[in-house]
């Protein structure tokens, strides 16, 4: 079983307009409406690979039940925590010219009681899971402590350990040293304490975070692929040509490629093989997080990956 976590989930609102006016009454069009969330997308694309998996995190509000139906109808095993505060909407606006601009809400705040109901039952599915997947922002009130104590309960509880997250969060996780973690390029530099690096250099920095007891790092690379940094050495991918829809979700798709094939216990050259594939597939639909199997099986079959260094 796998358990995704997902502090921070949002109801994302896709909409499209022929263009953005500034200051004066925009018509749009709904593309889309779901239930989001980096955690909850990993749960969807597992779904889609038709494995068993449970999410949580904290869910309230008045957008909640939809989240719940999304669940039930996806047949994702829901142990979210209810909170008083309401969970976020986002929207990401689409004009014709292929801009796309974002509005995201903070989110809500997380009590004391809220966080410790929480930790418990991370606890509690972490003992029943291969994988733990701990991805996405934190709200109002989760502190770094807390992200660190939600880490460690994983790791406790005997599960493979994956984060996917940013900022000050991302340098808590890479503390915690877990089995994976998947920074893009801007992530990576940030790390870095640099506005631009050659990939020689990210490469040689994602090699220090192994050396310090990351076992894997996954860069992603956009429409230029990924690498991967392990202790067996280092592989890079490119991503094949497709017809790209939207590529909302491919990180997230990469995060449930590689959670999968780490409880197969791939070699680390098949594990991004696979993610590629499977993120490319995502890029080819307009709904988030979710991919038609017979896109994956046909873009698997186009994508390769090299050996760069030992």
């Amino acid at each position: 079983m796998f358990t995704t976590v997902t502090l921070n989930p949002a109801l994302d609102k896709l909409l499209e307009t022929d263009q953005i006016h500034v200051g004066e009454i925009n018509r749009t069009r709904m593309l889309s409406e779901s239930p989001a969330g980096k955690g909850i997308d990993v749960a969807k694309v597992m779904r889609d690979l038709n494995q068993d998996v449970t999410a949580t995190g904290f869910l309230g509000g008045p957008v909640a039940p939809v989240f719940r139906e999304c669940f039930r109808v996806e047949k994702i095993t829901d142990r979210f925590v209810k909170i008083a505060g309401s969970t976020r909407t986002n929207v990401q606006l689409f004009e014709k010219s292929g801009r796309r601009t974002e509005f995201l809400e903070k989110g809500p705040e997380v009590t004391r009681r809220e966080y410790a109901e929480l930790l418990e039952t991370v606890r509690e599915l972490a003992k029943k899971s291969t994988v733990v997947t701990l991805c996405g922002s934190v709200p109002v009130g989760i502190q770094e402590a807390d992200f660190r104590e939600l880490m460690r309960a994983a790791r406790e509880g005997g599960a493979h350990l994956v984060t996917d997250t940013s900022g000050e969060m991302l340098r808590v996780a890479i503390s915690e040293k877990p089995d994976l973690i998947k920074p893009n390029r801007s992530e990576m530099m940030e790390l870095m304490g640099r506005e631009n690096a050659a990939d020689e250099e990210i490469t040689a920095f994602a090699r220090e975070l192994v050396s310090q007891g990351v076992r894997n790092v996954l860069v992603s690379l956009g429409k230029d692929g990924a690498m991967l940094v392990c202790g067996q050495g280092v592989w890079r991918g490119a991503a094949p040509d497709v017809e790209v829809k939207s590529t909302l979700g491919c990180g997230d798709t990469m995060v449930a490629s590689m959670s999968v094939s780490m409880e197969e216990n791939l070699h680390p050259a098949e594990m991004l093989r696979r993610a590629i594939a499977l993120s490319s597939a995502n890029a080819m639909t307009f709904e988030t997080a979710h991919i038609l199997p017979g896109d994956y099986e046909a873009v698997l079959s186009r994508c390769s990956v090299e050996k760069i260094a030992e």
